[in-house]
C-alpha cells in the first residue's frame, strides 16, 4: 500500500468519532477533497456534522457515500482502537473495516481518477457522522438538501461493510424492513408460595415468547431472505427470588421482507398476542430494493473485470443510508468483510483495502462509457 492510503486511514482512526461525534473527521476529509478540485459545501443538522462534495459541473454525477462515525470501543482491547496498528497484513482500529477503511480506498481512489485523466462527468461525495444511530440529521437531511437544490445524481455506490469474506465479492441492492416490536406480560404480584392460588404469568409469557419466535413468516423470495425474528431482551425488574412480579418486558426486533408491509405485520403479530400481553410497535425503514438491473450488471461487470470474480447480488445484511440515498437515485452498497465489524480489536486487511481502491477506481474509469 501506498504511504498515502495509510495515512488517510491512519489520520480517520486517530479522530475519534463515536457516534455522532464527527466534525473533525468531516472537516478532514473536506480539506483533502478540496485538495484534488472538489468544492465542498458542510451540511450541519442539530449535533451532526456532514458533507457534500462535487467535482465539476457536468450533467452526469456519480457519487460514493459513506458515514465517519464508529461505535464505542466498550470492552478491553490489544491496541489502542484510536491508532492504527498493523499486524500480520492487518490493519487494527475502530473504525478501520466499517467504513474509514473502505472510507480511505475511496478517497484514494477519487485521488488517483482525477490526477490521472480530466474526467467528463461529475463526482460527488456524501458523508455523515450519524449512521451508526441511524439518526434523522445526517444522510437523511442531506438527501431532502439535494432534492430542493434540484441536485442529480446518476448512481452510487455506499461503501459499506457488507461482504462476507473479501472485498467487492457482494453487491448489496437493499435491505429487509426493521420492526422492533414490545411485549410487557401483566400479571399478579405475590409470593412465590401464592404461585399456585394467584398464577404464574411468568411461565405463560415464556411460552408465549418462545412460540412467536418460532413462527415461520414466510419462505423469502428471489430478492429477500424469509423474515426473521430475534429476541434482544427478557426483562422483570426482579432483585429477589420469592416474589413473582407483576410485569414481565421482552423487546424483540424483525426483518422482514417485502411479502409484509407495517401494518400487515403488526396486525398480524396483534392477531397472535394474548389479551393480557400489551404489544407496541417502532417502525424503522421498509423492505427495499434500491438499484436497477443495468445499475446492478453494470457494477457487477466492473467487479468481475477488476477481481476475477462475480459477485453476489442480494439484500443480506442490515439498514444502512442506503435506505435514504434511494429516493432520490440507484444505490447499492459495495465493501469490506462484515466479519470485521463491530468487534473488539476491529480490523481490515491491506489486501482488502487496496481491492476496494481498484474496484472503486475502475467504477470511476467505466462510468462515463458503460454507464448512461
Amino acid at each position: 500500500m501506498d504511504p498515502l492510503h495509510i495515512k488517510l486511514l491512519s489520520d480517520l482512526v486517530g479522530l475519534k468519532t463515536i457516534t455522532p461525534r464527527g466534525e473533525e473527521a468531516i472537516n478532514y476529509c473536506s480539506e483533502f477533497l478540496k485538495s484534488l478540485g472538489f468544492s465542498c459545501k458542510k451540511l450541519n443538522f442539530g449535533d451532526v456534522s456532514n458533507l457534500y462534495a462535487k467535482y465539476g459541473n457536468f450533467d452526469k454525477n456519480f457519487c460514493f457515500a459513506g458515514h465517519i462515525d464508529v461505535v464505542p470501543p466498550l470492552d478491553n482491547w490489544d491496541t489502542d482502537p484510536f491508532v492504527l496498528t498493523e499486524q500480520n497484513g492487518k490493519l487494527y482500529g475502530r473504525g478501520t473495516n466499517d467504513m474509514k477503511g473502505p472510507l480511505s480506498s475511496c478517497l484514494a481512489a477519487l485521488r488517483d481518477f482525477v490526477k490521472s485523466e480530466p474526467p467528463n462527468f461529475s463526482i460527488s461525495v456524501i458523508l455523515t457522522s450519524d449512521e451508526e444511530i441511524m439518526g434523522t440529521n445526517g444522510t437523511k437531511k442531506v438527501v431532502e438538501f439535494l432534492k430542493d437544490s434540484n441536485e442529480k445524481i446518476n448512481g452510487c455506490v455506499l461503501c459499506e461493510s457488507c461482504s462476507s469474506e473479501k472485498s467487492g465479492e457482494y453487491i448489496k441492492i437493499g435491505c429487509r424492513g426493521s420492526l422492533n416490536v414490545d411485549f410487557v406480560s401483566n400479571g399478579y404480584q405475590c409470593h412465590v408460595t401464592q404461585s399456585k392460588i394467584q398464577g404464574n404469568h411468568l411461565h405463560s409469557f415464556m411460552k408465549f415468547l418462545n412460540d412467536f419466535i418460532n413462527l415461520e413468516l414466510d419462505k423469502g423470495n428471489d430478492n429477500f431472505a424469509p423474515s426473521d425474528i430475534e429476541l434482544t431482551s427478557v426483562d422483570v425488574g426482579n432483585d429477589v427470588r420469592n416474589i413473582i412480579p407483576r410485569l414481565a418486558a421482552a423487546k424483540l426486533n424483525i426483518r422482514f421482507n417485502d411479502l409484509w408491509n407495517f401494518e400487515t405485520l403488526e396486525n398480524y403479530i396483534k392477531e397472535k398476542t394474548p389479551s393480557n400481553i400489551a404489544v407496541s410497535f417502532e417502525r424503522f425503514g421498509a423492505p427495499f430494493v434500491g438499484s436497477s438491473n443495468k445499475f446492478n450488471e453494470f457494477l457487477s461487470k466492473v467487479i468481475e473485470d477488476s477481481t476475477g470474480v462475480k459477485p453476489g447480488i442480494g439484500t443480506i445484511g442490515g439498514n444502512s443510508d442506503a435506505l435514504f440515498i434511494k429516493d432520490i437515485t440507484d444505490v447499492v452498497e459495495i465493501g469490506s468483510p462484515t466479519s470485521g465489524a463491530h468487534v473488539i480489536n476491529e480490523f481490515i486487511s491491506k489486501d482488502d483495502l487496496m481491492k476496494l481502491r481498484t474496484i472503486y477506481l475502475n467504477i470511476l474509469r467505466k462510468f462515463a462509457d458503460s454507464y448512461d
